[in-house]
């Protein structure tokens, strides 16, 4: 086989085409992003499971305040009632709640003591927040 004069023999393209190869910085962004990866999903993944903790926090305070205003207006009769109230509106959360309510001075004050860690949808690091309780108090004037 003759070599045409003008164009590169197949041993000389394949070594420039190793050279550039080794130049070219194109995609040297993926190994990078396989590195950090894991750190990003670790952070989200304890962002999300924080975040559920914070929003069922509000609906428990939400949860709680209603039981006290309908004690206050006497739809509820007692203090056991109203405990009874936030337990059975709490049952879809399937964990451990500790429900104090009295009546002092014609102030209805109530706090609710959760786990952190039953608030969490993600079972991923549980076991840093283990000895974490979520306390929620509300207090109301009683208007009956």
């Amino acid at each position: 086989m003759r070599h045409k004069p003008g164009r590169k023999r197949p041993s000389q393209r394949k070594a420039k085409s190793l050279e550039r190869f080794l130049r070219d910085d194109d995609g040297s962004f993926t190994i990078e992003a396989v590195i950090w990866m894991p750190i990003f999903a670790i952070i989200l993944a304890l962002i999300f499971n924080i975040s559920m903790v914070f929003f069922t926090e509000s609906q428990l305070l939400r949860i709680v305040q209603d039981a006290n205003r309908a004690f206050s207006l006497g739809r509820l009769d007692d203090t056991t009632a109203t405990e009874n109230y936030i337990t059975n509106a709490l049952a879809y959360l399937d964990t451990t709640v500790a429900v104090t309510t009295t009546l002092d001075g014609g102030i209805i004050s109530t706090v609710l003591n959760v786990p952190a860690v039953d608030l969490m949808p993600m079972s991923f690091m549980r076991d840093q927040f283990r000895d974490i309780a979520i306390t929620v108090r509300s207090q109301q004037l009683v208007e009956f």
